[in-house]
């Protein structure tokens, strides 16, 4: 079992900002809908189309800045309450590794050979 013990504030808004802003693009094109629909339904001019239009551009960014508030405020609620009760615990599965089994092996250097150095693999960076 691993435990999900704190979450990046940061992070978390910065995903959540930008999911609710693509909500907010897949939600506006059905907010220019309305004007047509309310002359479709008897209306003889479609009052307001000029705001709809204006709401219609202004809700994804809206949306985006509304997600990254609540995804900041869900992350530093979790952070907080998982420290008291425990984080979310979840199984992860890991590929097991592959092994060769009948594989050459190199030649064992000779005492005449040149020295073989080996380099020690570099660290990569760690982000947090």
């Amino acid at each position: 079992m691993t435990t999900i013990r704190s979450i990046r504030v940061f992070s978390a808004a910065k995903v959540n900002a930008l999911l609710y802003g693509i909500l907010g693009l897949l939600i506006a094109p059905f907010l220019l809908l309305a004007p047509w629909l309310a002359m479709a339904g008897g209306g003889k001019r479609p009052a307001g189309v000029a705001g709809v239009i204006v709401f219609a551009a202004i809700v994804p960014i809206l949306d985006a800045v509304f997600g990254f508030c609540v995804g900041a405020f869900m992350a530093f609620l979790y952070n907080a309450i998982s420290h008291s009760v425990g984080g979310i615990e979840i199984e992860l599965l890991s590929a097991p590794a592959v092994i060769p089994v009948n594989e050459p092996q190199p030649p064992l250097p000779s005492a005449s050979a040149a020295p073989v150095v080996e380099v020690p693999p570099a660290n990569p960076p760690e982000f947090e």
